[in-house]
């Protein structure tokens, strides 16, 4: 008796310092014609209140290489369409800024619709703003983008676990960064 109370003692602790590992958020892996998107879902939905329908967020993060240049590009889906608020005009496409927490620092970073008002691409102004963005990225453990959902009036905040999206990341030749 006090040999299966032990072992189920040193089971109980091994997933108590194992379990957060292996909860971290799945990376989405994808290629097609040569760009590998790696994305990962919010950890929760949110339900718009008219509908009820839950929505899913999704953070991505492209990749592509061409020639020699590598390039990467940024994506958030908020699972729909924003409210007007938080738009603005940029050039001739529509962009908004939304507040991003990666811990205690919050960054307002600006995005630019790509092609519909449901998928918007992190705008740097440079390349390296684009970089060091990306790496703050890959260093997070977790982040936070908040945003309010068309007819909802209520804001959400969607956290997503970056945990896993460095070693993803490391895995493809197209995302390499010099």
């Amino acid at each position: 008796m006090k040999t299966t109370s032990a072992v189920s003692l040193a089971v109980t602790i091994a997933l108590a310092f194992w379990a957060p590992a292996a909860m971290a958020q799945a990376v989405h892996v994808t290629s097609d014609h040569g760009v590998v998107t790696l994305s990962v879902n919010a950890q929760k939905t949110y339900a718009l209140s008219v509908s009820r329908q839950a929505k899913a967020p999704v953070l991505s993060v492209g990749c592509q290489q061409k020639g020699k240049n590598v390039l990467h590009a940024i994506t958030f889906s908020p699972g729909g369409i924003l409210t007007e608020q938080e738009y603005s005009t940029f050039g001739k496409s529509a962009s908004l800024a939304l507040e991003v927490a990666i811990g205690e620092q919050k960054l307002s970073t600006n995005w630019v619709a790509q092609g519909n008002l449901e998928n918007f691409a992190y705008f740097g102004k440079t390349e390296p703003e684009r970089l060091t963005f990306l790496h703050t990225l890959l260093g997070a453990p977790m982040i936070s983008i908040e945003f309010t959902p068309f007819l909802t009036g209520e804001p959400v905040t969607s956290t997503f676990d970056l945990s896993g999206l460095r070693a993803e990341f490391d895995k493809h030749p197209e995302c390499a960064i010099k």
